[in-house]
């Protein structure tokens, strides 16, 4: 297994849990990718700055050009320790060494299947687990066709869809961080860039992890559970 890790702004303690992350699913390989400034004590060999101009996508790019074994691969941003049921998902990722498809991820339902900007399912983009290099090798060039894709006008249900969930009316759905015109197109964008990634990798072997486990379900809900009290926390 080789980590690729995605963050923004890193700091010591942050380096020090992609560390034990790595140990936990036995990485052979794992260096983090920052899409800021990381903090001085945490510029280390094992710590690559990168651009920001695509976001934790354009991390996710970096990574993968410059892995270091045959795979498998595991990509993965930062949230996985704020808002993601960290304990659980590593029993998801130490389930099997048997990888039956080529490419696994954290399958979601659209909203709303007629919007036809959003696949059914799609795949939350905050973590990818990749069986080999010619699957990474597919993986990478569905993520370059996203990041250079230039959207049509959306489709009405689409732009209701995005205000909705970027201004939420209740604490139980949407989108909680800051409302700053900067981080709300910030927003608009990654979430574009998920639906796009998901439509490209649909063709392409793209499983849920539901496939490698029975622990998936449970690592979902443990995750809705985690990003509901961390909203309630902010209010």
């Amino acid at each position: 297994m080789e980590l690729v890790g995605v963050s923004h702004g890193l700091t010591l303690q942050e380096l020090t849990r992609w560390e034990a992350l790595a140990l936990s699913i036995g990485a052979q390989h794992w260096q983090v990718y920052d899409t800021g400034n990381p903090a001085l004590d945490a510029k280390t060999l094992k710590v690559t700055e990168v651009s920001n101009s695509h976001y934790e996508f354009g991390g996710y790019l970096s990574g993968v050009q410059r892995v270091q074994t045959d795979g498998p691969y595991l990509i993965v941003n930062s949230t996985v320790f704020l808002t993601r049921a960290l304990v659980i998902w590593k029993r998801v990722l130490n389930a099997s060494n048997a990888y039956t498809f080529p490419i696994y991820g954290d399958a979601t339902p659209s909203p709303d299947p007629r919007i036809p900007e959003i696949p059914h399912p799609y795949y939350s983009s905050w973590i990818f687990l990749i069986r080999d290099r010619k699957a990474l090798q597919t993986f990478t060039t569905a993520l370059e066709r996203t990041l250079s894709y230039v959207a049509s006008e959306p489709s009405p249900a689409y732009v209701g869809y995005l205000e909705s969930w970027l201004n939420p009316r209740n604490r139980f759905y949407g989108w909680h961080g800051p409302k700053t015109p900067r981080a709300l197109q910030r927003k608009k964008m990654t979430i574009g860039w998920e639906h796009r990634l998901s439509a490209e990798l649909a063709t392409l072997g793209i499983a849920s992890f539901a496939e490698l486990s029975r622990w998936h379900p449970v690592a979902q809900l443990a995750d809705k559970i985690k990003r509901h009290w961390a909203s309630f926390a902010k209010s």
